[in-house]
Formats: structure tokens, C-alpha cells, sequence
């Protein structure tokens, strides 16, 4: 398939001239959303460290805001390089655009960071930086935490994606306060880190195959547990760097407003089986394996509450062969009744 991106003179210039590499590479996926964009490149490049550049990957917006898109592009710092992707429909989607982002980086680690989110702690790639020398190896995922907010500016209740996992840690045991992690502990918590949180090792993403492109809900889950089937050195802190803005469910500008409640558990039991048939490692083998259950357990409460006792029993079922407990086979054998009597 031909390369899609669309460069301009400047760019090439840019990267051909440009003496040395720099520390981190921040990639910036952004579609339609200028002004929220502005917002999250702003808290990008005020940061106390200098050592990075920006990949901006533009992901076909429409005719209406590309004015703007420019605007911002002629504004732009040298360390910031533009890319747009022809227009599609419904876009190509964040994995494609990071995947452009993570072709063309330069840095040594790869960071990420929404177009309707921002970095709060103008310090979060100064300490990243501090940690990542400083470690007793080649580190090569750092993760950290955010806090989510609606849109009439409410914190929403944690813990949130890795932040419940702090809780557990006590006594630092990597630089500056931060934590040295097995898969096992992080996988023990049963949340997530979130793209904007997560500062992966370029080399290590690219061996990995960066994002899976065919995911567009939860694609950064499938990149965690592959990242944790292969990492030598994970580190994480408790401080909390960014601000997720939630999306609004009325707008459809967003792939976690885009899908529905089933399309969603659709898409999660793609992440978990895949990386359940794929990984070798057993503590994500062995999560895979629990929270298929679990979402097989949804999808069968679900089904049974719109009276689709067939579907909800099959559900049931697959739930039971991830994972078996007298008390689930009881309420499958009940499902199972059910759809037979309700089928006659």
C-alpha cells in the first residue's frame, strides 16, 4: 500500500539537517479538533525539558478546520513537524497515527499525549528523563497517572486506570521516588495505563509492531500487554502528570463514543484473546483469561436483560470455559433453561 503521508519541503529539511537525536519524540494524533489541539501542544511544549521533538499527525480533518490546522502549523516551533494523512471518512484512526508518528521519530522514547487532553506537570518529561538515566538498566516503559475530568470540570472518582495500584506500593525502589514493577503487580491491580501516561522505549515499540490498526477501541490495552510479554524494565510512578478530559457522549468525535456498550465488549474481547493466543508470558496469560471471563460475563447479562436467552446462555457458557466456578455453571445451567423454554 503507498505511503499516504504528505510532507512538505520544511519537513524533509527538518529531518535531514537535524544534528543529533533528540531525547523523546511526542506524538500528537489529532482530527477535527484544532482549538482542543492548541490546548494539548501548549502543555507540550512548555515543559521544563527541552530534549524533544512533536510529531503532529493530522488525520485527514475536514475541509472546515484545516484553515486553522495551518494557522497552528506556520505558528509552530522547529521542533515541531507536521504530517497529514489523506481524508477518510471516519479517519484512519489513533493506532494508524501513532504508527506514522513512531515511523518517523527520532527519539530515543516515544510519548503521546491526545489532542483534547494535556500535560499538567510542566515537569513530567524533566523527571521522566531524571528516572530513565538514572535506572539501574535500559528502561523500557514508564508509566504514570492522570486525572479525568467532565466536561462542566468534575473530577471523576478514582482510582483510574493505574492510580489504584500506588495503594499497594510502599517503599520506592527506583530513582526519585518512582517503583520498579513485574507484570504480576500491575497486572495484579486490573486497571490500565493510559496513552497520554505511558512513556515506551522507540526501539522496543517498533520490535512490538506498534498499535494494532485494527483496533480503535482500547488499542492501548492490547499495546500494554504486549509490552508487558516483552519488557526487561518497567518503572512507574504515583504523580499524576495530565489532565483526560472525558468526551461527551452526545458527540461522536471519539472512538470510546463512537461504538456502543456491545461493540465496546467486542472489541475488548479481541484485545484479551489475542493477547491470551499470543503471549508466552504467564501473568498476562493468566489476566487474559480473567477478564475474558468477566466480559463474557457481561455480554451474557446483557443479551439476558433484552431477552436473548440463547445468546445470553452461549455468553455464559464461554465465561464458564475461562473461567470455572460451581456458582457460574449454576447460573448457566439456569440461562441454558431458560432459552429452552423460552424457544418451545
Amino acid at each position: 500500500m503507498p505511503a499516504i503521508e504528505a510532507f512538505s519541503g520544511e519537513e524533509l529539511t527538518l529531518a535531514e539537517n537535524s544534528p543529533r537525536e533528540p531525547f523523546f519524540s511526542v506524538i500528537m494524533p489529532t482530527r477535527n479538533r484544532p482549538e482542543l489541539f492548541s490546548r494539548a501542544l501548549h502543555s507540550v511544549l512548555t515543559q521544563s525539558f527541552l530534549d524533544f521533538e512533536v510529531l503532529v499527525i493530522n488525520d485527514g480533518s475536514s475541509d472546515d478546520h484545516l484553515p486553522r490546522y495551518r494557522e497552528l502549523e506556520k505558528e509552530a516551533e522547529i521542533r515541531t513537524r507536521w504530517h497529514h494523512l489523506l481524508q477518510r471518512p471516519n479517519g484512519h484512526g489513533p493506532s494508524y497515527s501513532i504508527n506514522t508518528g513512531a515511523r518517523l521519530a527520532r527519539g530515543s522514547y516515544l510519548c503521546i499525549l491526545d489532542d483534547d487532553d494535556t500535560w499538567e506537570d510542566a515537569r513530567h518529561l524533566e523527571t521522566a528523563h531524571r528516572v530513565i538515566e538514572a535506572a539501574d538498566g535500559l528502561v523500557d516503559v514508564y508509566y504514570s497517572n492522570q486525572a479525568a475530568y467532565t466536561a462542566d470540570n468534575m473530577r471523576v472518582p478514582g482510582p483510574l486506570w493505574l492510580e489504584g495500584l500506588g495503594n499497594s506500593l510502599r517503599e520506592p525502589n527506583a530513582p526519585f521516588g518512582t517503583f520498579r514493577v513485574s507484570p504480576k503487580t500491575l497486572l495484579s491491580h486490573g486497571g490500565f495505563p493510559h496513552l497520554n501516561c505511558t512513556i515506551i522505549r522507540r526501539d522496543l515499540f517498533l520490535e512490538l509492531g506498534g498499535m494494532d490498526e485494527g483496533i480503535r477501541y482500547e488499542c492501548e490495552v492490547d499495546l500494554y500487554l504486549r509490552t508487558l510479554s516483552h519488557a526487561q524494565l518497567i518503572i512507574y510512578t504515583k504523580s499524576f502528570i495530565g489532565r483526560h478530559n472525558v468526551p461527551r457522549a452526545d458527540r461522536k468525535d471519539n472512538e470510546s463514543t463512537i461504538a456502543n456498550l456491545t461493540e465496546k465488549r467486542l472489541s475488548q474481547l479481541r484485545v484479551y484473546q489475542k493477547s491470551l493466543a499470543l503471549s508466552q508470558h504467564p501473568d498476562v496469560i493468566a489476566a487474559c483469561q480473567s477478564r475474558l471471563a468477566d466480559r463474557y460475563k457481561h455480554l451474557a447479562a446483557d443479551f439476558k436483560q433484552r431477552s436473548r436467552h440463547t445468546l445470553a446462555a452461549l455468553f455464559a457458557r464461554f465465561a464458564l470455559a475461562c473461567r470455572f466456578s460451581i456458582k457460574w455453571q449454576a447460573y448457566t445451567w439456569y440461562l441454558e433453561m431458560l432459552a429452552k423454554v423460552r424457544e418451545r
